[in-house]
């Protein structure tokens, strides 16, 4: 019987279990697939190689992800932090070279954090199936932002596999974005786990639409409110002459007390 650590986190809503041991490949695999029956994803917290990060976070698919920074960093500085203090750090995380910077502040009902996210590689427009989108890569993921007529469940899941089968990201998501309402539904394929999953909240994909916006809307800063089934999650960016500077996420975090999973 193997026993291995996890906690869950909880990023407005996109859950996340956290695996805090270090595990051989295929013992990875198992956990992967047993944790995701209660969770949108699965990472693995890891040794840095950079000596200004103070941990390393592994997504189960390679793949980058924002919410896992910044549940991984509130989770790595719980004991640290008194209500309305915040504290600064750097995470290596896969999909993408460079440390992420996360600011972490402690709330009455949990925490805060803020992720600078890693830069826009390319925004352009896109077609597939007969439908436009806005194409927002990233360092390890793509997303497709559609604005025109909302797609049922079925045929949103199998043009984000067709669509994904013609990238090379380790990642890709289905962003449908009502601009009026500014409501947001993240539909995310992961290539190395081959999972599909709805999320309540998606850290990436609203980075992603924020930066269009704010692309769109010309030069200075643009905060977008980004509505999600588990929450909001808001997006500062800063354009000019027709480039991104940066881009920042902020959003909630719920953390629960550690568990155990065994293997036999």
């Amino acid at each position: 019987m193997r026993s291995y650590r996890y906690v869950k986190l909880n990023p407005t809503g996109n859950l996340t279990c956290l695996v805090l041991d270090r595990t051989s490949p295929e013992d990875e695999k198992i956990l992967t697939r047993e944790l995701l029956k209660e969770c949108e994803q699965v990472a693995y917290l890891e040794e840095p190689e950079n000596h200004g990060a103070v941990a390393a976070v592994r997504l189960m698919g390679g793949e980058f992800c924002g919410n896992a920074a910044m549940a991984a960093a509130a989770w790595l500085v719980r004991d640290e932090l008194a209500e309305g203090e915040e504290k600064s750090l750097l995470l290596e995380m896969s999909g993408t070279e460079e440390p992420v910077f996360c600011t972490i502040r402690k709330t009455a009902d949990g925490y805060e954090g803020m992720v600078a996210m890693p830069p826009i590689r390319e925004i352009r427009e896109e077609s597939f199936s007969g439908r436009s989108f806005t194409l927002v890569r990233m360092d390890g993921i793509a997303h497709l932002i559609c604005t025109g007529p909302e797609m049922g469940r079925q045929e949103a899941e199998e043009l984000l596999k067709k669509a994904a089968a013609s990238l090379p990201d380790e990642a890709a998501g289905l962003l449908q974005w009502n601009r009026e309402t500014g409501f947001l539904r993240p539909l995310v394929w992961v290539r190395g786990s081959g999972s599909l999953v709805w999320e309540n909240g998606c850290g990436s994909g609203s980075a992603a639409v924020g930066a269009a916006e704010a692309l769109a809307a010309g030069d200075g800063t643009l905060t977008t409110a980004v509505k999600q089934p588990g929450g909001v999650i808001s997006v500062t960016a800063d354009a000019q002459e027709g480039s991104l500077l940066s881009v920042r996420i902020t959003g909630k975090v719920k953390l629960d007390t550690e568990t155990v999973i065994e293997l036999p």
